[in-house]
């Protein structure tokens, strides 16, 4: 046969399955539509969950290592549980400069860089000019040190890990912290109680001597932008650890007027809380186990990084979304391929034994009707994946963000190409199904179960 002549006939015969193929998905629309929508589904879906997935792994792997890790050495949870704020006693838990420096010195020995900043409060006594919103508990100040909790900060990365919470400037200014007597920040609760505006002075007075005491400029007003941690709320048992009752200023005001005094007795000792910062979380576990080699008593401290808790609590919704996705994306894309597969061995094949018997009977092969059903298969599957690819790409940022608590989700090049390799698997393996049911179509039992019919 001349080579024109066997185009001529190759092209009929696509042509043939073609049109078949075609006729056969629009005698059957339910099924169609049905057999389309399953796989768009299943393909927006598996993008869907794959960049959530991608983004988890991301936030918990590259993202989270190059985070700078701060450290603190606190009293642990045990320690804290017997604090009594009228029981000067417990400030022999706080660490001394002397301490810091030695365990400062053990990890630098071993060449471990670090930077440094501070916290140190005291408590305060009220004044005429600054009455504290009162507690529960009404204590003697003699007793608790004081009413108000003068919270000083060495700079703004000291004040933005600040163990009553996070807060924010609403009138005036923020502190400085680069010069002595530059005023403090109170709370606007603080400030309506007692009728106080930016510019005025307030005065406080020692925690262990009434006599002494000392005058601010209030600078700002500020109000917390978190929840108040446990016991530092409106239902602190003292005034003095409501942190609405807490002033803030600079340390070097706080040690112009004397009160970083590493001598002093009672709550006149200040609460030093000097902050390290490591390159990463990998030095940060290298500095832990250097410091607790130091003979840290791990009975009264304990060591942890505020940074790094701040950051993996910022992406716990997307770790419970992800959770959620590792479940469902299996059993996402194995219920929908069992269903299509159900789908094409009944409603596609098994209830068209007439159709291919006729078609069989009339001179049509098994390869080509065979061919015909892999095609009608991949009519049905192929573009409603790539639609259902399409949206779940578009689309995966802003409900992907959506579901992990406001966490930026993003879909990777990775995970469409994971996608479209699935639905090629999946599409090829339905085809070839398809066309292996036709070829094992057994003509002889479809007239035997005539005849019984007939008998």
């Amino acid at each position: 046969m001349p080579l024109a002549q066997q185009h001529r006939e190759l092209e009929k015969y696509r042509m043939f399955v073609l049109k078949n193929a075609w006729a056969a998905l629009g005698r059957r629309k339910w099924r169609t539509v049905l057999i389309a929508l399953i796989a768009l589904l299943v393909s927006f879906s598996a993008a869907v969950d794959l960049a959530v997935l991608r983004s988890d792994d991301t936030a918990n792997n590259e993202t989270y290592q190059s985070q700078k890790a701060s450290a603190v050495i606190r009293p642990n949870a045990q320690i804290k549980a017997k604090r009594d704020g009228a029981d000067s006693s417990y400030t022999d838990n706080y660490l001394t400069w002397a301490k810091y420096s030695e365990y400062a010195t053990a990890v630098q020995n071993k060449s471990l860089t670090f930077e440094y900043t501070l916290a140190t409060s005291v408590p305060v006594r009220q004044s005429k000019s600054l009455t504290a919103i009162a507690a529960k508990t009404d204590t003697s100040e003699d007793k608790t040190g004081g009413n108000l909790t003068l919270q000083a900060f060495y700079t703004l990365d000291a004040a933005k890990l600040n163990e009553y919470g996070t807060y924010k400037v609403t009138e005036g200014k923020h502190l400085s912290y680069k010069t002595q007597g530059d005023g403090a920040l109170i709370s606007q609760a603080l400030a309506k109680k007692n009728n106080l505006k930016v510019g005025d002075e307030i005065t406080v007075g020692n925690p262990t001597d009434a006599s002494e005491t000392y005058t601010f400029t209030v600078r700002g007003i500020y109000e917390y932008t978190d929840a108040a941690p446990s016991g530092f709320g409106s239902n602190a048992k003292y005034a003095k650890d409501n942190r609405e009752n807490v002033i803030y200023t600079s340390y070097l005001t706080f040690a112009k007027d004397g009160l970083d005094n590493t001598d002093a007795k009672g709550w006149a000792k200040p609460d030093l809380n000097i902050i390290f910062t490591l390159s990463n979380p990998s030095d940060y576990n290298t500095f832990v186990k250097l410091v607790k080699k130091a003979k840290l008593d791990t009975k009264t401290y304990e060591i942890t990084s505020p940074s790094l808790t701040s950051y993996k609590q910022s992406i716990a919704k997307l770790d419970s979304t992800a959770a959620i996705v590792r479940k469902a994306l299996p059993a996402t894309l194995i219920g929908g391929g069992l269903v299509l597969l159900a789908l094409i061995l009944w409603a596609a094949i098994a209830g068209r034994r007439d159709e291919i018997g006729m078609a069989m009977v009339t001179g049509v092969s098994k390869g080509r009707l065979g061919w015909q059903f892999m095609l009608e298969t991949f009519m049905m599957t192929v573009p409603a994946w790539a639609i259902g690819l399409i949206a779940g790409a578009l689309l995966a940022k802003p409900l992907g963000t959506a579901w992990a608590g406001g966490h930026t989700v993003a879909i990777t090049s990775a995970s469409v190409w994971n996608v479209i390799w699935c639905g090629v698997g999946v599409c090829l393996a339905l085809g070839i199904i398809a066309l292996i049911r036709v070829l094992c179509f057994n003509l002889n039992q479809l007239f035997e179960n005539r005849s019984e019919v007939k008998a």
